[in-house]
């Protein structure tokens, strides 16, 4: 791949102004956040021959899928993001308005910064100067804007850049102008307006001119999770049920298997929109939850994932109101015993049946590995499905093979990542914030010394990120539950599972970002919804209230409370995702459907 290199020089003189920027700070709630109202839009040129055509040509065309996220960043700014000396948004950038937002909340002074992996860009590197800050907290930026390749990062295969490296255009640069204003009375940036002006190289002799606006106003500073954002909840998760029970009463296309193909998926979106149900709070006895448990009783589920979730959504439906949060909140030590009438219980056992003989038969004698049905493939997603179907049909008192919870862990050991570097891994459980409840003190934390070790697709050898390494963590979650209930005693295979889950808990730690699917950047817009159901599971499994000292719950809500739509949808992440997918994932999060596993909960 060939990159061209520009050096851009700007001699920029600014007015004299009253007041010196430095020694600016943030001033926010604890884990509190400051909200916004936005403005953006995209526009590009049509492709020319030339970069100095491109430069000059208008840009009325709408702006190509690839240079924009489908789903825009919230115009959110959590006191969680922030450095710990409270100038700077630390985390990934992956969207050229998060890269406006992160140019615009740096209180640090000049501008030099370097956004690795921002696709399909490339490294991009700002530079430039902000002028002093006059007396109404106003400060203009003129900067440059350049692209560079992907380099290697420490502990990487050197496979990773290259990969990356053939999502990216050939070269991009232009300016980055903004204007914002700080607000010292309250220690914010109360508007900042900023427009990014690239000439893209998207092959031989084609180059186009990329324009991103992005204005924001501030329209509050909020306490965490205060009773603005619980109501907030409460209405999306009443919309985004009320939306997800027309799709079901509709009896839309999706939900009806098309045959023939083992991934269709028809009645797993049946099982997965019953269960988005139950957890958002539509009684049992609803007509159209009755109808719909009727429908999926008379269907032949195949693949692995409409099984595991069917399953999920029978457990669901006996289990009763209110247990998880009895579980979190300390009121239960241990989940209760199902009583299931005998049609259901057969049911799930012919479910459960058919789950444990989709898996690849390749794998070793010791392993549990599975596949959309038999045959040789598996990943781990669908490992994390297979132990959820486990662990539901476990809740309904249904008896499990010996040895099967300890043979599906091994395959995720197997296939965890190596180590991407190590970190103090800092966990607060819902016990921890229950005890500090009513004081000044902050809540205690567990502290302990941990790899950063994620899991990918498939295999150890590729890159990890965010949802895959939740999905690993809440498999091996369940698979230590499921151990211990099952009477599986290999204390050697427990210890090494509660040391893979702590370095999986670490890597999420270290790349946590709920504005993206975190780690490898290609990933970064894919599955956005499912990478925030895949994390409230896992620190729902633990009992994890915050995760390296941030609300994960908080600021994965802020997200996605930008992203319902007035019909109760939330919209989809990219053209590939239905709707009905990212509704349920978002109530499910929304609802914190998962409850605390009794066994590896604190």
């Amino acid at each position: 791949m060939r990159f061209a290199f520009r050096v851009v020089v700007l001699l920029v003189f600014w007015p004299p102004a009253s007041t010196p920027a430095q020694g600016l700070a943030w001033v926010l709630p604890p884990l509190g956040a400051a909200e916004y109202s936005r403005e953006c839009r995209g526009t590009s040129s049509q492709p020319a021959r030339t970069a100095g055509a491109a430069r000059a040509a208008p840009t009325g065309e709408t702006l190509p899928d690839r240079y924009l996220h489908r789903l825009a960043p919230a115009p959110w700014v959590c006191q969680g993001e922030l450095r710990a000396d409270q100038k700077a948004i630390a985390g990934p950038v992956r969207d050229l308005r998060d890269l406006m937002r992160a140019i615009a909340c740096d209180l640090t002074g000049p501008v030099h910064g370097r956004f690795p992996r921002l696709l399909p860009f490339g490294d991009v590197v700002v530079s430039g100067s902000w002028s002093a800050l006059a007396a109404d907290g106003s400060q203009t930026l003129r900067a440059t804007v350049t692209a560079g390749p992907i380099r290697t990062e420490s502990g990487e295969g050197r496979d990773v850049a290259e990969r990356l490296r053939a999502f990216c255009v050939t070269d991009a640069s232009g300016t980055l102008a903004m204007v914002r204003t700080f607000d010292p009375n309250r220690g914010v940036v109360a508007a900042f307006a900023g427009t990014i002006d690239v000439v893209v190289e998207e092959g031989d002799r084609a180059f186009r001119r990329v324009v991103v606006v992005d204005e924001w106003k501030l329209v509050a500073v909020r306490d965490n999770q205060d009773a603005d954002f619980r109501r907030r909840v409460a209405e999306a998760i009443r919309g985004g049920t009320g939306w997800v029970r027309e799709t079901i009463d509709a009896r839309k296309s999706f939900l009806v298997d098309s045959g023939g193909d083992e991934r269709n998926y028809g009645s797993g979106r049946l099982a997965l929109g019953l269960l988005t149900l139950l957890h958002g709070h539509v009684a049992a006895t609803d007509p159209v939850v009755v109808k719909g448990f009727a429908e999926l009783r008379r269907r032949r589920l195949e693949d692995s994932y409409s099984l595991a979730a069917a399953l999920m959504a029978l457990a669901a439906l006996h289990t009763p109101p209110g247990e998880a949060a009895r579980l979190r909140e300390g009121g239960l030590a241990a989940l209760p015993e199902r009583t299931l009438p005998e049609r259901d219980r057969e049911l799930a056992e012919r479910w459960l049946q058919a789950l444990l003989r989709n898996v690849d038969p390749r794998a070793p004698a010791d392993e549990l590995r599975f596949n959309y049905v038999t045959g040789p493939r598996y990943d781990t997603s669908l490992q994390q499905y297979g132990l959820l179907g486990m662990w539901s049909a476990r809740t309904m008192g249904l008896t499990l093979p010996p040895g099967s919870f300890g043979a599906a862990a091994r395959h995720l050991l197997a296939v965890q990542c190596p180590p991407s570097g190590s970190a103090a891994l800092r966990l607060t459980s819902y016990a921890q914030l229950r005890d500090a409840a009513g004081t000044d003190a902050p809540p205690a934390a567990r502290e302990q010394r941990a790899q950063q070790r994620g899991h990918a697709y498939q295999d150890a050898a590729e890159a990890p990120f965010g949802s895959m390494t939740a999905a690993g963590a809440s498999g091996l979650l369940l698979a230590r539950a499921g151990m211990a209930a099952n009477g599986e005693n290999d204390r050697a295979l427990a210890s090494r599972i509660d040391v893979a889950i702590r370095d999986g808990q670490a890597w999420l730690a270290d790349a946590f970002s709920v504005r993206v699917n975190p780690g490898f950047a290609e990933r970064a817009d894919h599955h956005w919804y499912y990478w925030l159901y895949c994390l409230e599971r896992a620190c729902e499994l633990a009992g994890v209230a915050r995760l390296q000292g941030r609300d994960w719950y908080y600021e994965g809500g802020l997200q996605l409370l930008s992203a319902q739509q007035p019909n109760g949808s939330f919209r989809a992440e990219n053209a590939g995702t239905l709707l009905l997918d990212s509704t349920c994932f978002a109530v499910l999060f929304l609802a914190k459907a998962t409850a605390p596993s009794p066994i590896t909960g604190r």
